[in-house]
């Protein structure tokens, strides 16, 4: 049984967004739902995306002093960050997914998880958000 517990607009970081491309909308359905939901199903609480994370067009990323070139941007198979009351079960749980990297924020209390690269590892942020390299997963 399928369980969708997440709307598009979720993973839009301007929730309000028009003209959102086709190719986001797909990817977020293929690569993206299909991941969370069931891990949503499975710790039975909510997962929340982070409201700075999902898909942020170029220009969003320009405008607030981004490179314009993140994993947020979709140009690949895209990045989401999500967060939880009990970010111990989510991380838990994320190890185990099919996302390629996956970067715990402990002081902003959210994941990043994205399909980058081509084994599964596993990135943790430190009080400054710069990615400290934890180890291969699986």
């Amino acid at each position: 049984m399928y369980y969708d517990y997440f709307s598009i607009k979720e993973f839009l970081v301007d929730r309000v967004m028009v003209g959102v491309p086709i190719h986001v909308v797909d990817k977020i359905e293929k690569h993206h739902k299909p991941i969370i939901n069931p891990i949503r199903h499975r710790i039975g609480q909510p997962v929340q995306v982070s409201q700075n994370s999902g898909y942020r067009s170029k220009d969003w990323e320009l405008s607030h002093g981004r490179s314009g070139t993140s994993e947020h941007t979709f140009t690949g198979l895209g990045a989401v960050d999500y967060t939880c009351s009990n970010m111990e079960l989510l991380l838990e749980e994320l190890r185990a997914s099919d996302y390629k990297r996956i970067c715990y924020y402990p002081d902003q209390k959210f994941i990043h998880c994205d399909h980058k690269g081509d084994r599964y590892h596993e990135f943790e942020a430190d009080e400054d958000g710069k990615w400290q390299y934890k180890g291969e997963r699986k």
